[in-house]
């Protein structure tokens, strides 16, 4: 295993791990202990998923993207460090582009007749989700700042 594959596997799993807690505290602060939680109005489980994605998908891909080109900088990684407007740009991009991801989950809730969850279950479906959005764009954003081969 290269330096660069064992820094993106590194980074993804501190990136999931990461996000999976994010998406725990604001699960709690939103949706608070309530036994059920509506899918749909009135608590929109749903329509939670737009700003969950949003902020943990570009964190997912600014925070390590920084560390990476702070490797770089210092030598520890190989490679000519980007821009970090470039980084940045990048970073909103991919929250944008992972709304497709909030779009599908929401659309197989709707498809599937889900009204309501139980509290447990909303919250782990919250938890994988935030990590899920670490374990794919994380390693995206990476690849895009490192050196091929």
């Amino acid at each position: 295993m290269t330096l660069t594959t064992a820094h993106i596997r590194t980074s993804t799993l501190i990136s999931v791990v990461i996000s999976m807690a994010i998406s725990a505290a604001f699960f709690f602060l939103v949706f608070g202990k309530k036994p059920l939680i509506a899918v749909f109005a009135p608590d929109n489980l749903a329509l939670d998923f737009i700003p969950q994605t949003l902020a943990a998908g570009f964190m997912a891909a600014l925070m390590p993207a920084l560390q990476t080109r702070a490797k770089i900088v210092s030598g520890t990684l190989a490679g000519a460090p980007p821009v970090a407007k470039a980084i940045v740009a990048r970073a909103v991009l991919l929250a944008v582009a992972s709304l497709a991801l909030a779009a599908a989950v929401t659309g197989l809730l709707w498809l599937g007749g889900i009204a309501t969850l139980p509290w447990g279950s909303a919250l782990a479906l919250k938890i994988v989700y935030g990590g899920l959005l670490g374990l794919i764009i994380t390693p995206i954003a990476l690849r895009a700042i490192l050196p091929r081969g």
